[in-house]
């Protein structure tokens, strides 16, 4: 049997068998060659030799014992430094990780503070604005626009035929003096009615669009025609005229 395959107290056993044979057949050799020993010198040099074996199997076993203990010492080291290591990296990729998000945080941040600068900025141009850029004094942002219904002028022609089928409609109701008062009646409410129809269908539409200029003035545009802007619209105005930018 090979004793390098064992480790441990295991290894040293052998060791001690083999050197306690050896003893024996030495003794034996000897005792062969010698005037025959008494049993008490036979059991003394045994017994040396079986203490020598041990001590010296004893010693193996501490020895490798020791050798084992600083192995195990030293694997139990690398491990702390290992977990030391990983842990050390995972603080870093945490740290970096952190100052990233506090990083684009305030990217963010800075970024809609620009754009409500802006955004202030074009409701109400600051001074160093003004200084550095020019103003355009026809332009604006349109607030509202509003229809607005204008009734025509009567002619009189809607009053005379109004009154003429009123009266003739009240000519038609009761007699005597009755009849004469409902005529009149009707003549007078055929007259207003006609004169209201008469200016309803010469009724215009036009359209006041208010618009918030530049400088901060609000002023207020008619146009005939539908305009083609909504509030919120920017807007130049040409000829009097609102039009989109």
């Amino acid at each position: 049997m090979n004793s390098k395959s064992i480790s441990g107290p295991a290894k040293a056993i052998p060791s001690v068998i083999v050197s306690t044979l050896m003893a024996l057949a030495a003794i034996s050799l000897v005792t062969a060659c010698s005037p025959t020993p008494t049993a008490a010198e036979n059991a003394a040099q045994t017994q040396v030799v079986v203490d020598k074996a041990v001590a010296e199997a004893k010693v193996e076993m501490i020895a490798e014992k020791e050798q084992q203990d600083a192995a195990d010492a030293a694997k139990t080291a690398e491990k702390i430094k290992q977990d030391a290591a990983v842990a050390h990296a995972v603080a870093n990729e945490r740290k970096k990780m952190a100052a990233e998000q506090r990083a684009a945080s305030a990217k963010n941040e800075r970024r809609a503070e620009q754009r409500a600068t802006a955004a202030r900025s074009n409701d109400y141009p600051t001074t160093s604005t003004r200084e550095n850029t020019t103003i355009c004094n026809d332009c604006g942002v349109v607030q509202s626009v509003n229809a607005i219904d204008t009734e025509g002028d009567g002619s009189g022609l809607g009053v005379i035929a109004g009154g003429v089928v009123g009266g003739v409609l009240g000519n038609q109701v009761g007699g005597g003096t009755g009849r004469d008062l409902v005529t009149i009646a009707g003549a007078l409410g055929g007259a207003y009615a006609g004169n209201k129809i008469e200016k309803n269908s010469k009724k215009t539409r036009s359209y006041n669009i208010v618009v918030k200029m530049n400088s901060g003035e609000e002023r207020t545009f008619n146009q005939s025609s539908a305009p083609e802007v909504i509030s919120g619209d920017r807007v130049k105005i040409e000829n009097n005229v609102v039009v989109r930018r």
